[in-house]
């Protein structure tokens, strides 16, 4: 019971957290929403209006502008889960001390509280449980035990029953008008929403509860892009400081290597020196003991001959006088005054390497590059080449080679300031493209860096490369990686080519057993690049991995779920799941499969109504997950829901711009521009139209030249926009940018 009593308080903490308004601080008093979902009182709006210069109201938290009925902040959307959360909280505080807890619908009695009505959000004795159970005024309320309140405080969240009123006749509100979107009263009918379409709230709340939670895929979508953004960026950031570690690492590393070497070459020239010194020492020193030698016999020589002359006779001097004659020639002779200069100088000298010096300064250059081009949506690329330490560096060598015909720009390098370059380039053509940054010898880190460079729909139309020798081409697609992949329909056979139209492989199985293919006519890959075939021949739908290995195979000829009578085009709603969608020619339908080709179900019948079709030929899915039927016999585009519910159509018999005769081929872009190819007998060319079936532009004509078609059966569009159409008469794709 302690444990159940910590939740409840700690839920009522959780929900008062819930009921202060964010401006004032203070329980809401009419919670208004604002179109941010934001809530506030009606009080703090209409303050935060009055000061608003421009007379907008503004959520204050994100600034984004909420559009204001005629009655002002009072005629916006009472917050009502702000009001129910209100009911809940005084629930939970209810049941702190369940014990305590008597019947709230007993009016003279206080029996104790044994169960709990979701409904009524009360709490009620066990007679008043029977009389939940047992009387027709409480069908349909949902009555459970305090035991399981206590344990799953759940329970005491159920949505209200209850209808608003109508402000302006002062009944429920019980209809929805579905023209206006609008809650309305029976008498709202006849004097404003008369001719409106209407329907009564508990009928079709269910359904539109799940229109509501189906548009919310979208931004399911999104919010797990933005999780996954975050995680990135977080990666990013370790990444970075770990590559600094590496780097710095490496520098230092480097510098120590130097400075080993240094330290080296610096013991090598010192011990040099040091041998070099000696050996001038000890000529030196040779040179003295020398000399001293011979200053020794000179003053031997005058000391014995004058003390000689001094002490001895004339007879004895004369006698010693050709000794001392010879003695004294021998020491002048042998006298050399060369001699007695210094044998050795203090010559020694070192002389470093200049340029090794100044290349000290210069050792090593640091740079980065950041080029934010990898969603370009113009044929003009720019991006910013940085060095964050440079001295005397060179620009960079810089080239844009697109991927798809393999042409090279390279141009546009200038420096703006020190160690600051901008790249840019007027494109030749559209597509995926690779920009090689090399600084020296070596490419940047990172470098080949992808480039998407798209076309401007008003300069779309130029074939930039043709995929020739192909036999009856219907189906095309292009996978993540880039590759084309084309159903040859007389050659029974799926290639696939690279961007610039190399063949890589093919699903070579012609045949009629089981994972082969006699006449490919639709071609699709799913999110994880499956490729999806309709075989025209065989009433079959197959599905092979991108390296060709058979995952599943359904179908056959016959009018039953799952059966087929004339496939053509086909498709792969990513929203939906991976759900396919196959237009099925002769039974006037489009068939619907789960993304293991489990039958989920069709919709359609033969004719010329909202919802119908006369022979149908190609299918495709926006970004939002509504599907496009190209209806060939009617001439138009059809627009449905995922799971078939009609939503609009465009296009009308002609050869006009906007106008459609035989469209036998759809495609939506990443963009939601939808791309419908015409029938030889038709116009023969491909219109481009909005989501909403607005004409923006056209090109081709009937024909064998290049940029003309004979039967255009497929059309895929890659991320970057450009065009790829099977021309199946010419037997070839041409592909458009």
């Amino acid at each position: 019971m302690a444990e159940r009593l910590s939740t409840a308080q700690e839920t009522l903490s959780k929900v008062e957290d819930q009921l202060s308004c964010p401006a004032c601080l203070e329980p809401y008093t009419n919670a208004r929403l604002l179109s941010c979902f934001h809530v506030y009182c009606q009080h703090c709006l209409e303050e935060i209006l009055a000061h608003n210069r421009q007379g907008q109201l503004e959520c204050p938290e994100c600034r984004q502008p909420t559009p204001l009925p005629p009655t002002a902040v009072s005629g916006l959307q009472a917050a009502f889960h702000v009001h129910h959360l209100f009911d809940i909280r005084e629930t939970l505080k209810k049941i702190e001390e369940p014990q305590k807890l008597a019947c709230e619908k007993c009016v003279k009695t206080t029996r104790k509280a044994t169960s709990f009505c979701r409904q009524c959000t009360k709490f009620i004795c066990e007679k008043c449980t029977e009389m939940h159970e047992e009387w027709e005024e409480f069908e349909g309320h949902e009555v459970v035990s305090i035991e399981k309140v206590e344990g799953d405080l759940t329970h005491l969240i159920s949505p209200k029953k209850t209808f608003p009123r109508c402000p302006k006749h002062d009944e429920n509100m019980k209809l929805y008008c579905e023209t206006c979107g609008e809650l309305i009263c029976t008498h709202c009918i006849v004097h404003i929403h008369k001719d409106h379409k209407y329907c009564v709230i508990t009928d079709t709340f269910e359904s539109h509860k799940k229109e509501i939670l189906d548009s919310l895929g979208p931004v399911e979508k999104q919010l797990e892009a933005t999780d996954t953004a975050l995680a990135n960026l977080d990666g990013r950031h370790a990444e970075i400081v770990e590559h600094q570690g590496k780097i710095s690492t490496n520098i230092n590393a480097r510098f120590d290597e130097i400075r080993r070497a240094f330290d080296a070459r610096e013991a090598e020239l010192m011990t040099g020196l040091e041998g070099h010194t000696q050996q001038q020492l000890k000529t030196l020193s040779d040179q003295r003991k020398d000399i001293e030698i011979f200053q020794t016999q000179c003053n031997n020589c005058l000391h014995f001959v004058r003390e000689s002359i001094r002490t001895g006779s004339p007879g004895d001097v004369l006698k010693m006088k050709q000794g001392v004659m010879k003695q004294v020639r021998e020491l002048v002779d042998t006298f050399d005054l060369n001699n007695l200069e210094p044998r050795e100088t203090a010559n020694t000298c070192f002389v470093p390497s200049v340029e090794m010096v100044k290349s000290c300064n210069e050792f090593g250059v640091m740079h980065c590059v950041n080029i934010p081009c990898k969603a370009i949506t113009t044929e003009h690329v720019t991006a910013y080449y940085r060095f964050i330490s440079p001295l005397n560096s060179a620009p960079p060598d810089v080239k844009l080679v697109s991927k798809i015909t393999g042409k090279t720009t390279k141009d546009g390098v200038k420096k703006r300031r020190m160690g600051d370059y901008e790249i840019s380039y007027q494109a030749t053509v559209g597509g995926a493209h690779q920009l090689h940054v090399r600084v020296g010898e070596e490419d940047v880190a990172g470098s080949p860096f992808p480039v998407a460079v798209k076309t401007p729909i008003d300069k779309l139309g130029t074939v930039i490369n043709t995929i020739n020798d192909l036999k009856s081409p219907c189906g095309v697609a292009v996978n993540q990686a880039g590759e084309i992949i084309v159903a040859e329909y007389d050659a029974g056979i799926v290639s696939i080519f690279s961007p610039t139209g190399n063949q890589l492989r093919k699903l070579d199985t012609r045949g009629t057993a089981v994972g082969e293919m006699k006449y490919p006519q639709g071609v699709a890959v799913d999110s994880d690049d499956n490729i999806l075939v309709v075989d025209y021949g065989k009433h079959r739908l197959l599905k092979f991995s991108s390296g060709g290995d058979l995952i599943a195979e359904i179908g056959s000829n016959g009018d039953g779920p799952g059966q087929f009578r004339d496939l053509f085009g086909m498709c792969v709603n990513i929203v939906a799941g991976n759900k396919v969608y196959v237009a099925d020619n002769s039974a006037h339908c489009v068939h619907i499969f789960n993304s293991d080709l489990t039958f989920s179900s069709k919709f359609g019948s033969e004719g010329g109504g909202n919802g119908q079709f006369y022979s149908p030929w190609d299918i495709a899915s926006d970004c939002s997950g509504c599907v496009y039927v190209a209806d060939a016999g009617n001439n138009r585009v059809q627009v449905f829901t995922s799971d078939g519910g009609y939503l609009r159509q465009f296009g009308n018999e002609g050869s006009n711009d906007g106008e459609l005769n035989d469209p036998i081929s759809i495609c939506v872009g990443s963009d939601d521009l939808v791309y419908v190819g015409e029938d030889e007998d038709g116009n023969g060319r491909v219109s481009v139209f909005t989501s909403e079936g607005v004409f923006l532009k056209s090109f081709g004509s009937y024909g064998s030249r290049r940029g003309q078609f004979k039967k255009p059966y497929g059309i895929a569009v890659d991320q970057c926009g450009v065009v790829y159409v099977s021309d199946y008469s010419n037997n070839r794709v041409q592909i458009f940018s």
